[in-house]
Parts: C-alpha cells; structure tokens; sequence
C-alpha cells in the first residue's frame, strides 16, 4: 500500500512504538484521545512485540523482571517533559529495563530524593493495567484502527505479516498498518512496496527521527473519526 491508500478517517489510531514518536506525533495531529501501552516507552525488537500482544501482556513490566540501568532519562507526564520548580533542564528518571520482553520503561519513575523506584510500582503498575485493558477494548470495539510502528532495526517481512495476523485476531474492523522504517542517508521519505495488503511502509531519515516536515508528510490525510 503507498501512503495515499491509507489516507481518510479511522475509528482509532494506535501507537506500536518504538519509541514515543509515533504518540507524540499522532498527538500532534490530534489522532490519539488517550494514552495505550507503548506510547511512552522503547520496544526497539518488533518479535518482542508481537510475543507480547501475542501473551497478552501477561508478565509484563512485573516486579520480578523489572531492572535499572545506567541510562539518562527523563520524567514525562503524556508526552510533556515535567519540570522541577526553578529548573530549566527536564526532571529526570529511572530508566527501567523488563528483561522478560526487551522493553524499555523510560519517562516513569522520576528520582526522588532518598526514595527507590520500587516505592513508585504500585502506582504505575496500576496506570499500566488500565492502558492495556483500554487497548484490548478500543481495539475490539473500532471498525478501523490505524497502527503506527517506527522501527530503529530493519523492517523484517515475516514479523510484520506476524504483527498484522495478531492484530486482526483482536478486532473485527479493518486493520490498517503504517511501518516507518529509518535508513542512513536518506533525504525526505521513500514509499516502499511489499504487496502486503493492509500494510504501509514508508522509509525515513534516520537522522531527523523527530523531524516535523517528515512526520507532517506521512500523517497527511489521516484523520480521526467524529
């Protein structure tokens, strides 16, 4: 499918990650209403993704499997850095690591003087459960639901057709997907055809991730539904 074939209205627009671009982006162009489980965090591997739909999110960002790392980040509040008063650099997080499923907690767990992150869990955990059950339900209810996944890796066929069977085992409306994938070097977007009905993908510059005139151009024409 090219990019004008995916044009038009849907019932629903869904982040798939990889990261927070796809949200904020469909944010951006009033496309989303509300937040779903991969908007604000990492899930660079797309096998990863699909076992997780796949298990239905059973043992996901559990205590057990749950580690920090090392890694700079930052608190966001639905994709709007926060702000310790009288700063100007963003608060910043706890950048936690499910090992169970490869994904990436990164806006979180905001460092608390003294305080370990586990002591935000219960919080979170509960924000979390209530994204997934609105994912299932919004997806089962939609009659089109657009899915936007930005791959960091290579765009691989098979876990695409994959993502696509799972997806439409979860809804009974029309199942619509537009894969971004990055490639070095490139100026503006290339259309890429795969002969995958239902799937769109469209190369961008991996240098400009958070580019507005990029975004602008693969969002064009997409709208949500009244």
């Amino acid at each position: 499918m090219k990019l004008q074939d995916i044009q038009g209205s849907y019932d629903l627009v869904v982040s798939l990650g990889a990261w927070c671009g796809p949200a904020l982006h469909s944010k951006r162009h009033d496309l989303r209403r509300h937040s779903l489980p991969f908007d604000w965090v990492q899930s660079p591997n797309l096998t990863e993704v699909n076992r997780l739909l796949r298990n239905g999110f059973q043992g996901f960002m559990e205590l057990e499997n749950m580690v920090e790392k090392d890694i700079l980040a930052h608190f966001v509040d639905e994709g709007n850095a926060v702000f310790q008063e009288g700063e100007t650099e963003p608060a910043r997080a706890h950048f936690i690591h499910d090992s169970r499923y490869k994904i990436d907690s990164v806006h979180d767990f905001p460092m608390i003087v003294n305080q370990d992150w586990t002591a935000q869990y219960p919080l979170y955990k509960e924000k979390l459960n209530t994204r997934i059950q609105r994912f299932f339900a919004q997806i089962a209810q939609s009659q089109s639901t657009l899915f936007i996944r930005y791959e960091w890796l290579n765009a691989n066929y098979e876990n695409t057709a994959e993502l696509q069977a799972i997806l439409s085992g979860l809804t009974k409306g029309k199942v619509t997907i537009l894969l971004m994938e990055q490639l070095e070097g490139l100026k503006g977007i290339r259309e890429v055809e795969w002969g995958l009905d239902g799937v769109s993908l469209v190369q961008v510059p991996r240098q400009e991730p958070s580019n507005h005139e990029i975004w602008d151009q693969v969002l064009e024409g997409i709208s949500l539904a009244k």
